[in-house]
């Protein structure tokens, strides 16, 4: 194999010995070399570890050769190295940062680079005119502080955590272009009120204070002046796809629909591993006593089960999920007051004083983005239901499907649902138990 053309130049030497001398420090190795590309492998957040290794390159080289930044699509920018003085020849050498293995799943990184990039273009005033290459150097390299966009430093950690990796995933140019039409989004809603700044509300505790740790809000709207009668913030879930689907709107389980302040209900959710072991498990070779139910030693069981007789492990998987449709749908029915409540502090989480706005963007224009006002419709059908009645839960036509008709008067609103296995491995499907996931997507 013919060695990489930068291979034996002075300036590679300079450079590779720069690299070496700070592989410890800044926990960087070479992954690869092709042509004049050297590949780094990083521990840590790429964005800093290139900078660092910037100044210790550009102390090396001195006069000798120009640093500076290679906007590449689809990548965090590459390291130009220019060894136009000091008798190199115009030798050029690009350094190229990646990730070592072991990255956040693609799904989180997907909806994290749409709920987090806007906000920070905001907070920043990156130009929407910027393609994507530039527009997301930009983000990579601001210096957001706590107290603005990052809450604190929990999510000022996960957020470089976001923009490190997120030139790994498959989605990077669509998820960006997404993100690019949210920005224009609050650059619009900026004009119908000042914004003071734009909060990242990525999990419980990285919410602004006043939000309620279970608000769906992604990012939130922190508006300068109080007006009376007018909320001091705004929650914005963001969907990101194609303007028509219908992206989940609710996740969660089995147990925690029983376990929820609404139903409160665990009890009657703990009963229903007796239920599940007698007419599903316990005919399955090699099974151990009920007391092993859902503990490793029985899904090691359930897993091998599956290898051996495929089928009727899919038909027993197919019995359960049907049972524990039926489970849900009579949940529902039998106490219709308390789903009301369930719908109201779950699947919409409102919060008086903090409304949500559900959005969904397919692209990089104002005119990709579109409101989804099914949260709304839930609200307005539960504020002029009777009182125990009005709400019905009923079996759908797929084998995960499930709907509840909301009726207003002589209006019905039909609500979507889902139970399936979210799991993978050992723990999908009959090892995932009684407690599947549960998805509301969307009004019918």
């Amino acid at each position: 194999m013919a060695q990489p053309k930068i291979v034996g130049t002075d300036l590679f030497s300079e450079v590779s010995q720069v690299i070496n001398d700070q592989a410890t420090d800044l926990g960087i190795s070479i992954r690869g070399m092709k042509g004049r590309q050297i590949t780094i492998e990083c521990e840590d957040d790429r964005i800093e570890t290139q900078e660092e290794l910037e100044m210790h390159i550009e102390n090396q080289v001195q006069k000798k050769a120009r640093i500076s930044r290679l906007i590449k699509k689809d990548s965090i920018a590459w390291t130009e190295i220019n060894g136009i003085y000091g008798g190199w020849g115009g030798d050029k050498i690009y350094l190229i940062y990646k990730n070592r293995s072991g990255g956040m799943a693609e799904t989180t990184l997907n909806s994290s680079i749409t709920e987090l990039f806007p906000a920070i273009a905001w907070d920043q005033d990156i130009s929407t005119r910027l393609g994507i290459p530039k527009y997301f150097d930009a983000i990579a390299h601001a210096d957001i502080k706590t107290g603005g966009v990052y809450k604190n430093r929990i999510a000022l950690l996960a957020g470089k955590r976001t923009i490190n990796e997120a030139t790994n995933s498959s989605k990077f140019v669509e998820k960006t272009e997404a993100a690019k039409g949210i920005h224009k989004w609050i650059i619009h809603e900026d004009k119908r009120r000042s914004i003071g700044k734009v909060v990242w509300g990525y999990r419980n505790n990285t919410k602004p204070n006043g939000v309620n740790p279970n608000h769906k809000g992604d990012i939130f709207l922190v508006f300068k002046q109080k007006i009376k009668g007018d909320p001091d913030i705004m929650g914005v879930s963001i969907k990101a796809g194609a303007v028509g689907t219908k992206p989940p709107q609710f996740n969660s389980y089995v147990r925690a629909i029983f376990n929820s302040k609404a139903f409160g209900k665990l009890g009657d959710y703990n009963k229903l591993a007796k239920m599940s072991y007698d007419s599903i498990y316990a005919g399955i070779p090699g099974i151990p006593k009920f007391n092993q139910y859902g503990k490793p030693k029985m899904t090691s069981e359930v897993a091998k089960f599956e290898m051996s007789n495929k089928d009727q492990y899919n038909a027993l998987y197919d019995a359960q999920l049907s049972w524990l449709r039926e489970v849900l749908i009579d949940l529902i029915n039998t106490n219709q007051e308390k789903a009301k409540l369930w719908l109201m502090n779950e699947v919409v989480k409102e919060q008086q004083d903090v409304p949500l706005v559900v959005i969904q963007s397919s692209g990089p224009n104002l005119n990709d983005v579109h409101h989804v006002t099914d949260e709304d419709e839930i609200k307005n059908c539960i504020s002029v239901s009777k009182k125990n009645k009005g709400i019905w839960a009923r079996v759908g036509s797929g084998k995960q499907d499930w709907h509840i008709d909301l009726t207003c008067n002589a209006y019905t609103t039909t609500l979507n649902f889902s139970i399936r296995t979210n799991k993978s491995g050992s723990g999908h499907k009959l090892g995932q138990y009684t407690n599947l996931a549960v998805k509301f997507n969307g009004i019918a």
